[in-house]
């Protein structure tokens, strides 16, 4: 059995853990993400390979960013903006195979190896932070796209070309949590276990507000769907341990379509489903490419034969 080192790279935290290839964390270490140099940065990378090198077979990297399918290239860097224009296999220390994947492609192929696109072939995976992230899986294949951008609907728009009108902003779960736990003068803004406590106990400010963001989502679920015709749409995102989110979303998609009869007698509802894998999903999908498993190779890369 190979043992592998997956690292989940955010512009708060820096996750890692050692993974064998049938998806089980051996162990799981976290520590601040050093934000404020890119060689700092990198030799922290080092440390941390050095120390597990006699022990893997391969690294996956999930990061923020574009990253180059082919060349994989880290482009924009997204919190961590240093990252732009870095191909991290040409500085890190080893000679063992590198995998680097966007962050929301790489929660994506985790859920999709162990977690709720598990034998999905059509699904799409939200992930509900700052903005939204996001994979689709058509086909059984993820979909990268011809410049490695097919999923970048944080910049899908509700009328002009600004931050107002993004669904970036629009389905921001930070900023959700941010506005009630100002409403209520909360000691700390990012509490979102207090925030959701207030939720369901449905306080009027916390419960309207929480509407506004499921209707967002949901709204964002439909015109996604009108293109894609997908089985389901997984919710994920540290919010998404919160039951009351896909079901919130889930309600609120059943109410947009109720509005329009042609609507809901013409296209099918996709089903609203929660991640499986929570904040371990970014660490499994960054390792996924190097299993050894035909079955689960198949089921990451290729249509199945009898498509």
């Amino acid at each position: 059995m190979k043992t592998y080192l997956a690292f989940d790279i955010g512009g708060t935290k820096l996750k890692y853990a050692l993974i064998n290839n049938q998806g089980q964390i051996l162990k799981k270490y976290s520590e601040n993400t050093i934000s404020n140099s890119k060689s700092n940065f990198i030799k922290r990378l080092n440390e941390i390979i050095e120390q597990f090198e006699s022990q893997i077979s391969g690294i996956g990297v999930s990061v923020p960013g574009k990253v180059d399918a082919k060349t994989e290239q880290i482009h924009f860097g997204g919190s961590l903006p240093f990252l732009d224009g870095i191909q991290l296999s040409n500085v890190l220390n080893t000679s063992l195979p590198i995998h680097i994947e966007n962050d929301a492609k790489a929660a994506t192929l985790g859920e999709k190896w162990l977690g709720s696109l598990k034998d999905i072939d059509n699904g799409v995976m939200l992930v509900l932070g700052t903005a939204v992230g996001s994979g689709i899986v058509l086909n059984g294949q993820l979909l990268y796209g011809s410049n490695q951008q097919a999923g970048e609907v944080s910049f899908m728009s509700l009328g002009n070309l600004d931050r107002e009108h993004f669904f970036g902003s629009k389905c921001s779960a930070v900023a959700m949590i941010e506005d009630i736990s100002h409403h209520y003068h909360l000691k700390d803004v990012d509490d979102g276990k207090k925030v959701f406590e207030l939720i369901i106990a449905k306080k009027d400010f916390a419960k309207l507000r929480f509407e506004e963001f499921c209707q967002n989502v949901a709204l964002l679920i439909y015109n996604m769907q009108v293109i894609l015709n997908v089985n389901c749409f997984v919710i994920g995102g540290g919010i998404s341990r919160q039951a009351i989110v896909a079901t919130g979303i889930n309600q609120a998609l059943i109410d947009l379509r109720a509005t329009n009869l042609m609507v809901k007698r013409t296209l099918k509802k996709p089903d609203i489903i929660n991640s499986r894998l929570f904040n371990e999903a970014n660490l499994l999908g960054s390792i996924s490419s190097f299993n050894v498993d035909d079955s689960i190779q198949s089921n990451l890369r290729e249509i199945s034969n009898d498509k």
